[in-house]
């Protein structure tokens, strides 16, 4: 118990208080704000980005731009825009690499979805009729 004194401004007689300090130090049980947490379930470390992408739904009739922010070697996180819904499966393409991957939606919480992804396709290289659709609207949003 440590005792701190209080002194009045009108020129009556201080008083004196006690205070409880709690000893604020971190335990080994306390979670850390910049180490992952153990009961993190991913399998894959993540790395922090801000990518421009698009969602193209597998009849490419609806595509729309949404935002990477969050990736590991098995998914991303996706923030989407306002009054979009982020299909079950659908192509995902990174814009500033040209790379698309097929992405199904592991979790939703507005405004953000997390996906898994599949292999990497590279759009400057498209082989595949796939890829050579998802070259042309990669093409077309970059033009």
């Amino acid at each position: 118990m440590q005792r701190i004194s209080s002194y009045a401004l009108d020129n009556r007689v201080p008083g004196l208080m006690q205070v409880k300090l709690r000893d604020l130090a971190v335990s080994e049980d306390t979670a850390h704000p910049f180490r992952p947490l153990d009961q993190d379930k991913r399998g894959a470390q993540r790395r922090r980005v801000l990518l421009s992408a698009m969602v193209v739904n597998r009849e490419f009739n609806s595509i729309f731009r949404c935002q990477i922010r969050d990736v590991s070697d098995r998914g991303a996180r996706l923030t989407i825009p306002e009054s979009f819904l982020v299909p079950v499966g659908f192509w995902l393409i990174a814009i500033s690499s040209g790379m698309a991957y097929e992405a199904s939606l592991a979790w939703r919480r507005y405004p953000n979805a997390g996906v898994s992804l599949g292999e990497p396709i590279d759009l400057g290289e498209a082989a595949s009729g796939m890829g050579r659709k998802l070259r042309a609207v990669w093409i077309n949003a970059v033009s």
